[in-house]
């Protein structure tokens, strides 16, 4: 849904938090809106008519011309994006998306704004064509970075952005979407977030062996045993200190993650949790702002994200998405009824 006029939209609320929880026991759990809560920080909202304009808008909201570079990505299919976040961040870069055989006019009107010195594809040409590629390559020069499949482009995206190593890292499924966009805006510049094959038995060779060429002393699991399994853990363990954050669900995992890497942040940004376009585009914003990514259903806030909104000391919470993604009620930071 667009919104109007212009892509940021403000309400306030002055309240303090209701007593309201909520239960879950999946992804796939039902949430419904109950007990209006409202919290000091105002509430805008990032929207636009698709997923393309609202990464634009994200853009525009936290980036100025002449950065660094420029990272696009599929915005149909998840996984080859999954890692750009912190890529972006290391280099203070947005994530635009676009669909793989067209550059919208609007992503390509943002580029030229940013005046960007490089421009890097994440996926290879099934995710974002040729065609597309060489469009790119009219406003700057262009990387691609891909690979056989969605853990080799994330393994090369790690290495080509952290060239000199990092400290931390995230490990993610690559199944799957709302733990590694939680990590990947939690963790920014500091590392990056590489996708593993959750189902897996172990973790694979070539992982290990980026992990080690990192010089990585600090692993972080993003999700539950459900998510990326124990024997990958065991396997992390053996490479450096590792710490699982999940929880019941995606939206408890998200509360893990940022709880793990934030204890104060001015701005707080709301995605769905239910798609992945406006959180991938937001997860390059929170870097930028300082701030976590919290995913949440689309029709109300659990309570545990509004009590750690209030514990942060947010001033300012941000919906990414219209209304057909976050509703009315999670812009009044209604919280889940429980049950």
């Amino acid at each position: 849904m667009k919104l109007a006029p212009g892509p940021l939209r403000k309400s306030t609320a002055d309240a303090s938090f209701g007593p309201a929880a909520f239960t879950a026991t999946g992804a796939g759990s039902r949430f419904t809106a109950s007990v209006p809560v409202t919290v000091g920080p105002a509430v805008d909202r990032i929207g636009g008519a698709d997923r393309y304009e609202v990464a634009v808008n994200a853009s525009k909201d936290g980036f100025a011309p002449g950065v660094q570079a420029v990272y696009v990505a599929s915005g149909a299919v998840f996984p080859d994006a999954l890692s750009a976040a912190p890529a972006a961040a290391k280099s203070g870069a947005p994530v635009l998306l676009t669909p793989a055989d067209s550059l919208p006019a609007a992503v390509k009107a943002e580029i030229e704004r940013l005046d960007p010195a490089s421009i890097v594809i994440v996926g290879g040409t099934s995710s974002v064509s040729a065609a597309v590629g060489t469009e790119l390559g009219t406003i700057a020069p262009v990387t691609r970075l891909g690979g056989a499949d969605r853990f080799a482009a994330s393994r090369a995206v790690a290495a080509a952005a952290f060239p000199s190593g990092a400290s931390t890292a995230v490990l993610a499924t690559g199944r799957n979407f709302p733990d590694a966009l939680s990590a990947g805006a939690a963790i920014g510049a500091a590392g990056p977030v590489i996708l593993v094959d959750g189902a897996a038995d172990g973790l694979d060779a070539d992982t290990t062996a980026l992990l080690t060429d990192l010089g990585v002393t600090s692993i972080v699991i993003a999700g539950g045993e459900a998510s990326v399994s124990p024997g990958i853990e065991a396997d992390a363990q053996q490479v450096a200190a590792t710490v699982r954050l999940g929880g019941a669900d995606r939206y408890a995992a998200s509360q893990a993650i940022n709880a793990h890497f934030f204890t104060a942040a001015d701005r707080v940004l709301l995605a769905t949790g239910a798609n992945f376009p406006d959180a991938l585009a937001g997860s390059a914003l929170a870097p930028k702002v300082g701030g976590p990514l919290f995913t949440v259903p689309g029709t109300c806030v659990p309570a545990e994200t509004l009590a750690q909104i209030a514990a942060l000391g947010a001033t300012r919470v941000t919906l990414l998405g219209g209304e057909n993604s976050l509703s009315a009620a999670v812009e009044s930071l209604t919280a889940c009824a429980a049950g």
